[in-house]
């Protein structure tokens, strides 16, 4: 069956308001940025993010805090370093992992507190 899509548009009356004027992101940007958001997308690398904005911590530290085993964690956090939500270093036997960067921290932030908010 054919679907005419011509009529799916609706068009403002030029009355109504100033014509939107955008600066269109890139492709490969709006990409990068759904990547972003997949990555945090799972609940146990959002929690993962979440225990993070207190600081670094160690896979270790995160497993127990999480009361899950290392390797999930681990797995989590490769994605999650992947993506370039967090950083790794190295101190001894341990690996420490935190947030990337502020920009990082301010997502969380925006993200939890608009989550937290009553939908009317």
């Amino acid at each position: 069956m054919s679907h005419n899509h011509e009529h799916d548009h609706v068009h403002c009356d030029e009355d109504g308001h100033e014509p939107h004027e955008h600066q269109r992101r890139s492709d490969e940007q709006i990409e990068a940025a759904a990547r972003l958001c997949a990555a945090m997308g799972e609940p146990g690398r959002l929690r993962l993010l979440e225990l993070l904005f207190d600081g670094p911590h160690c896979v270790s530290e995160l497993a127990e805090e999480m009361g899950d085993s290392m390797s999930s964690i681990s797995q989590r956090l490769k994605i999650l370093y992947q993506a370039r939500l967090v950083t790794r270093s190295r101190q001894g036997k341990h690996v420490n992992y935190a947030l990337a960067d502020d920009h990082v921290q301010t997502i969380l932030h925006q993200l939890f507190a608009h989550s937290a908010e009553t939908s009317a």
